[in-house]
């Protein structure tokens, strides 16, 4: 194994670290980012997705809680509601995960 292969590893082994520590709520904010990235990594490089990650970190820093929950369950909702158009999701409540 090479050091970038470490390195990588090292980083991928903390960041797991960090997400299984996270609460729920943060979760949550966590996979919209991670959704965010996604779409936008085809058309970014990596220092622009670091600095769309930095500056929507800073832009959420000082949100209260309750609000940025709301704002991010009405994002979820929207994504559910394309994705039962598309037909890719089942219409209805979660029962459990």
């Amino acid at each position: 194994m090479n050091q970038a292969q470490l390195i990588d590893h090292s980083l991928i082994r903390r960041t797991v670290v960090e997400i299984a520590t996270l609460p729920d709520d943060d979760l949550a904010i966590l996979l919209d980012i991670v959704a965010l990235l996604k779409q936008q990594r085809s058309k970014a490089t990596a220092a622009d997705i670091r600095r769309a990650a930095r500056q929507r970190v800073a832009t959420l820093q000082n949100m209260p809680r309750g609000q940025l929950a709301a704002q991010f369950q009405k994002v979820g909702e929207r994504i559910r509601s394309q994705a039962i158009t598309e037909d890719t999701a089942v219409e209805g409540d979660w029962e459990s995960d």
